[in-house]
C-alpha cells in the first residue's frame, strides 16, 4: 500500500530555486506523475535555503551554507518535519523521502562542495562540485529521527539537476522506487 512522500520544496515549485536554477515550469512532472499514478500521498517539505535567504540568493555550495546558523535553522525545520513523518508512521503509512541530488541541502547521496568557489554551477564531467555525500537538511534531519529513535525511512534524490540526467533513466528509476 503507497504512503507518504516527503518531497523537496523545488521538486513541486521550480521557481523556488536560485535565479536560472529551475530546470522546467512548476512541478517536476515525472516525479509527480509517477507519485499520482501509485497513489502516493504527497507532503512539500520546506526549501532550507529559500527560508534562511530568500528568492534573490546566488547558487552556491554546501561550504557555503555550512555554518551554525544555518544548521540551527535547518534542524528547525526538520524538527517540524519530522513530527509530520512520527504522525504518519504511527498512523501505519509507510515513508519516503525525496531530495534533489547536487543540492548543497537536499542532497540525498551527492552535494555540492568547492570550498574555493560559488556562482552558477558549471558542472562539466569530473568537476569538483558534485562530490558524494549529503545535502545539509537531509542532514539535519536524518539526525533528528535519530535523536528520536525513528528508523529512518527509504530515501531517493532527483537527478535532475545533474549533468547526465536523462529523463527515461529517471523515470525508470522512480518507477522502480515507488512501484
Amino acid at each position: 500500500m503507497p504512503g507518504v512522500a516527503f518531497v523537496a520544496h523545488c521538486m513541486l515549485n521550480q521557481n523556488s530555486k536560485t535565479i536560472g536554477g529551475a530546470r522546467c515550469p512548476g512541478i517536476y512532472s515525472p516525479l509527480v506523475d509517477v507519485l499520482r499514478e501509485n497513489g502516493w500521498r504527497i507532503e512539500q517539505m520546506p526549501c532550507p535555503e529559500l527560508a534562511f535567504t530568500g528568492l534573490n540568493r546566488f547558487w552556491a555550495v554546501r561550504e557555503q551554507y555550512d555554518t551554525m546558523a544555518f544548521r540551527r535553522h535547518c534542524r528547525r525545520l526538520a524538527s517540524a518535519v519530522v513530527g509530520a513523518i512520527d504522525v504518519h508512521l504511527k498512523a501505519g503509512r509507510e515513508v519516503v523521502l525525496v531530495g534533489v541530488e547536487g543540492s548543497p541541502s537536499m542532497g540525498v547521496c551527492i552535494t555540492s562542495s568547492d570550498s574555493k568557489r560559488a556562482g552558477l554551477p558549471t558542472w562539466k564531467e569530473g568537476s569538483s562540485e558534485l562530490t558524494p555525500g549529503q545535502g545539509i537538511f537531509i542532514e539535519e534531519l536524518r539526525g533528528e529521527m535519530a535523536d528520536r529513535g525513528m528508523a529512518e525511512p527509504r530515501s531517493i534524490g532527483i537527478t535532475q539537476p545533474l549533468p547526465d540526467y536523462n529523463k527515461r533513466t529517471e523515470k525508470a528509476r522512480l518507477e522502480a522506487f515507488f512501484g
